[in-house]
């Protein structure tokens, strides 16, 4: 691979111009930061000369080491992957290689692996020298995920303390290049890029969400009527991408309307981005992806919804989902930009300009809000305790980060020093929450297994069946097997396609028996220890072992249980916290994991002697207690002595 002869046939690319300084600044420095608008090549053509740099392209004994660059999607990390491998007149999988969540196209021969994030984290735990590494290249950084802020902190504790030689590269489109710079103690290069003028215009009223893909469709037919080339549509997710194009139907005809999402198969994919013929034109129907992570060529025109689905952190059930929300002002000036990569372009906002001003200026490192535990678990198994130790860009919240060790305490997964434990290393080699991967790996069998699966993909998405239908989590679970058994989905396909990846985790066939719901229950208590509940003998109210109380419905059918494990709830630190979620348990069912044995010796004063007894507890709840006959004599005294500093003498019956 020659250095010179990639810039060469790739000179029309922006960021040819300057691929020789980024190569001569990671000669003399560690981390390099890297600018560029979309389009200009720094995806594709940069890691090629940086790998063509190293050891100027020596082979055999000499040869340098991979490099690897991370993106923060799948379908960006194959197209990527695909395009270099086509700019050196080879098939991916040889020089250029990728690797995905279940998907892997690498040999012995790969120089460059384009990674999703969380494959990295993955790679610094089982080995934290990287060794054969040389180059890590951090793309589309200014996305800040909390992947690859956990990542980039990972890598540079290597270069810190073992890898000194590795070297780092952050690109990005739009970034605050200048604190990244001087906190990594980084130079600056920038590509100009070739952008054309974009005319902007506004919608003249706002739309909510149910009514987006009805507002998008409308706008796409205007916009294919008045404006000439292909159209790009922003949708935030699959389900107003397929709405919206059984809305279009075949009304543009000649002209293809075309989906774009991450579990699109490769060939459909690769259809969407594929450059149109002279005499044909298309209409791409988009996530978020293509904002930055890849390149759609002929795009004159762009219809925003100005919405995104981002992970936000669900109190009810402690597990973080995706969520419709507004997008920020700096996604909305990427979007527009694509219209004006080849020429001068248009982009139709479907909402007002007045509402602009509730628009946040840049998105927020989703290091800052989201849940820790699953990232804490990482760091633990890399072999680091303290999450302060580690470089990061931004420092995870205190409060967080507390309430992240808490968890993965009561889970088993560390101990008191925040070590990682040997069923929290178990836990950690799953590509899930320590929530779910506690619950997995409590199955004893593949039946067991099976409904683990079924209860995280439940839990992960909202509830088809809703409140009315009341907390019976076993009851969706039998809801889902059905609708799976008859090949019905329906409303429960999200969830299925969830549960089948989970499956496959698992490595566990699809089953749709009955469950026995205190099976449920046993899962369930080993996912949420701390919500482990007994009835209170109120009608409907039970106290949880974290020591909160709750309620469920007088009419619900769980009421009748006293034991129950909760999968679900709200204003649990409350005496009004409601349950949304849960499932009958039986407490025998628990190991000792969950259930701890201890002597209570202590005075009652409502009974006015000395209680002595062994029990068995769950946190503050007790599961069963018998009499001690041999206690400590010494001890009994010293009892009653602290008993009779507060009470006085009034406690003893003279």
């Amino acid at each position: 691979m020659d250095f010179n002869e990639i810039i060469s046939h790739n000179l029309s690319l922006p960021a040819a111009q300057i691929a020789a300084d980024v190569n001569k600044a990671l000669e003399k420095h560690s981390s390099v930061v890297v600018t560029a608008p979309p389009g200009a090549g720094k995806s594709t053509l940069l890691p090629l000369t940086i790998m063509a740099g190293l050891n100027n392209g020596a082979e055999g004994p000499d040869r340098a080491g991979k490099v690897l660059m991370l993106e923060p999607r799948r379908l960006a990390a194959r197209q990527i992957a695909e395009r270099m491998a086509q700019m050196i007149g080879e098939p991916v999988g040889q020089t250029v290689g990728y690797r995905v969540r279940f998907e892997s196209k690498v040999s012995s021969q790969t120089r460059i692996e384009v990674l999703i994030e969380g494959i990295l984290t993955r790679m610094l735990v089982d080995d934290a020298t990287l060794e054969g590494v040389d180059v890590v290249i951090f793309d589309e950084f200014h996305e800040r995920s909390i992947n690859s802020d956990l990542a980039l902190a990972l890598t540079r504790q290597a270069q810190e303390i073992i890898r000194p030689d590795i070297k780092i590269v952050i690109m990005s489109a739009t970034i605050d290049a200048s604190s990244i710079c001087n906190e990594l103690k980084a130079p600056l290069i920038e590509s100009e890029g070739r952008m054309f003028d974009v005319d902007i215009t506004n919608a003249e009223t706002d739309a909510d969400r149910w009514e987006m893909p009805q507002r998008a469709a409308a706008a796409t037919v205007e916009a294919h009527n008045r404006h000439k080339g292909d159209i790009l549509v922003f949708l935030p997710g699959q389900g107003e991408i397929e709405r919206c194009q059984q809305l279009l139907g075949s009304s543009l005809q000649p002209t293809r309307v075309l989906p774009l999402y991450g579990n699109l198969p490769p060939e459909q994919q690769r259809k969407a981005i594929a450059p149109s013929r002279e005499d044909e034109r298309k209409v791409v129907l988009a996530t978020p992806i293509a904002e930055t992570s890849i390149t759609i060529e002929g795009v004159r025109v762009v219809v925003d919804s100005g919405l995104c689905r981002q992970m936000e952190f669900d109190a009810r059930t402690g597990l973080s989902h995706l969520e419709t929300v507004r997008i920020s002002m700096d996604m909305a000036t990427q979007r527009s930009g694509r219209a004006g990569r080849v020429a001068e372009g248009m982009c139709y906002r479907l909402w007002t300009k007045a509402s602009e001003h509730l628009m946040a200026e840049q998105r927020k490192p989703e290091i800052e809000e989201a849940d820790l535990a699953p990232m804490l678990l990482d760091i633990a198994a890399f072999g680091e305790n303290d999450i302060k130790a580690l470089p990061w860009l931004t420092m995870p919240p205190q409060g967080n980060i507390v309430k992240a060790h808490n968890l993965l305490l009561t889970l088993g997964a560390i101990d008191e020093k925040g070590c990682i434990t040997t069923l929290g290393k178990r836990m950690a080699a799953l590509p899930c929450h320590p929530r779910i991967a506690r619950m997995i790996l409590q199955a004893a069998d593949q039946l067991l297994k099976g409904v683990a699966c079924d209860i995280a993909a439940i839990l992960e998405e909202k509830d088809p069946m809703g409140e009315t239908a009341g907390t019976d989590l076993a009851l969706r679970i039998t809801a889902l097997r059905q609708a799976r058994r008859n090949k019905q989905t329906g409303r429960w396909q999200r969830i299925a396609q969830i549960a089948a990846e989970y499956r496959r985790m698992a490595h566990v066939a699809e089953n749709n028996n009955d469950v026995a719901p205190t099976d449920v229950g046993m899962l369930v208590a080993y996912a949420y220890p701390e919500r482990i509940a007994m009835s209170t003998n109120n009608i409907g109210g039970y106290r949880l072992a974290s020591g909160a109380n709750v309620t469920l419905e007088q009419n619900d059918s769980q009421s009748a249980h006293e034991w129950l494990a909760i999968a679900s709830l709200n204003n649990a630190s409350t005496s009004a916290g409601r349950v949304f979620l849960a499932a009958p348990l039986n407490p025998d069912d628990l190991d000792d994991s969950i259930i701890r044995q201890r002597d209570n010796v202590a005075w009652d004063s409502k009974q006015g002697c000395v209680l002595m007894q062994t029990e068995r507890r769950i946190g503050k709840l007790t599961v069963s207690s018998k009499p001690i006959h041999n206690a400590d004599n010494e001890e009994v005294i010293n009892i009653i002595c602290e008993a009779a500093k507060k009470d006085g003498l009034s406690m003893f019956a003279w």
